[in-house]
């Protein structure tokens, strides 16, 4: 079982899911997710699912970032997650505005997940990126005086000026939201994640921003109330930012040990650094695979004869050599700079020191550099250019070749926001 998200003090706020959702495609093509039309909505508070909402997330994330993972897979994962939690009320989350409605211009904010260069869009336009199937006589504003109100072909919540009026249209069965822009939110939190467990297995010496601007959440209020106990009531206005904060405190909160399944490699809290497994039935399949593999070996050497055990024996000790080795070698990134112009060149690789080794040799005969620096090798000399490794981490034991490759890349990519990208070559 899940261990849970320690969250301080009692936690409420009320979000909308609807029974059933259809993808739908547009004009244009795009397609989206949309409440079918008999469809029933619930309202629920998110703190209650905080561990499923965050963890179904990152595997949505987790599989759009595989690139064998077929795109149906993934359509019908987000089917799931959007009928079990609901939209993200990305309309709200990706303005400055707090009301959309009744003004005439919305402002975008930075890294939102629209695909648009914009930054400044008509009110009109912009909602209509969210209610591309609306008829005109089913979803429409009506203005009397000072006030605004929003009318609804259907019987769906409606707010009155206790939060911003865009919320009644959000709530409502006209509201829609494009596949690709929950993908993206989904493989920012699962990239995210994936960083922070590499820094935990590194001894870092100052702090370090992970994908700094990637999460800004905006126009949040709360209240105190009191039911059986005092509790924070937050005024979200948005599923996505609600899931910002659950996630900000699963992964700052000391109590909290994240870690990857060691067999299905999802995401979950650990009891204890120690535990690797997110189930009993994780652990079990691992361990029954582990014996079906020991007796098949048992079994293949029983029926061998005497020469062939002594060859197979030598063989094994020399795969464990070898093994052992592999799990040895310290990968990293380096960086190789042009003493002249300061222009630089990022490298990651599974051997520091044969990359090292290289540069010596290139360093004594001028031969063998990167094609990218060969240029200015011509130019200046070989001698006008150093070698420094930026950051060493070691094969984790059990860790495969390809998914130490995988953690290098993040790494050198984390390194490349410290850097001019100007300079690079």
């Amino acid at each position: 079982m899940k261990n849970n998200i320690n969250l301080i003090g009692q936690f409420r706020t009320d979000w909308i899911r609807y029974s059933d959702y259809e993808i739908k495609s547009d004009e244009n093509g795009s397609d989206y997710i949309v409440p079918k039309e008999n469809s029933i909505f619930t309202i629920y508070n998110p703190f209650n699912k905080s561990n499923d909402l965050i963890f179904d997330l990152i595997k949505i994330g987790d599989n759009a970032l595989d690139k064998e993972i077929d795109k149906d897979v993934i359509n019908d994962m987000i089917l799931n997650f959007v009928k079990e939690y609901g939209l993200l009320g990305i309309i709200t989350s990706s303005v400055y505005n707090r009301n959309i409605i009744g003004e005439s211009k919305v402002l975008l904010t930075d890294n939102n997940h629209l695909k648009t260069n914009e930054k400044i869009m008509d009110e009109d336009k912009y909602l209509s990126l969210f209610t591309p199937f609306a008829n005109e006589d089913e979803v429409y504003l009506r203005k009397s005086g000072k006030h605004m109100t929003l009318f609804k072909a259907e019987d769906s919540p409606k707010f009155y000026g206790k939060r911003p009026l865009v919320l009644d249209l959000v709530f409502s069965r006209f509201y829609c939201e494009k596949i690709e822009w929950i993908i993206d939110f989904a493989k920012t939190i699962a990239t995210h994640i994936n960083q922070i467990l590499i820094y935990k297995n590194i001894n870092l010496t100052e702090s370090v921003t992970i994908m700094a601007g990637k999460f800004k959440a905006e126009k949040i209020g709360m209240t105190i109330g009191v039911l059986d106990n005092p509790y924070i009531e937050w005024d979200f206005d948005s599923l996505k930012t609600a899931i910002e904060i659950i996630y900000s405190f699963a992964v700052t909160d000391k109590n909290n040990t994240i870690k990857r399944c060691e067999h299905c490699k999802n995401v979950f809290i650990a009891k204890s650094e120690k535990e690797k497994y997110c189930s009993p039935s994780c652990r079990n399949c691992y361990n029954v695979t582990k014996s079906r593999n020991k007796k098949k070996n048992i079994n293949e050497s029983i029926n061998n004869e005497e020469n062939e055990k002594m060859k197979e024996n030598r063989k094994s000790r020399k795969e464990a050599i070898l093994e052992y080795k592999e799990r040895s070698i310290s990968g990293g990134v380096y960086k190789i700079t042009n003493l002249v112009n300061e222009k630089y060149l990022l490298v990651n690789d599974i051997d520091l020191k044969s990359a090292e080794n290289r540069f010596n040799f290139f360093k004594k005969t001028g031969s063998g550099t990167h094609m990218k620096v060969e240029k200015d090798v011509k130019e200046f000399g070989a001698d006008k250019f150093t070698f420094e490794i930026l950051e060493e981490i070691d094969m984790k034991e059990g860790q495969s070749t390809k998914e130490f490759k995988e953690d290098l890349k993040m790494l050198e990519e984390i390194w490349k926001e410290k850097f001019d990208p100007e300079k690079s070559y």
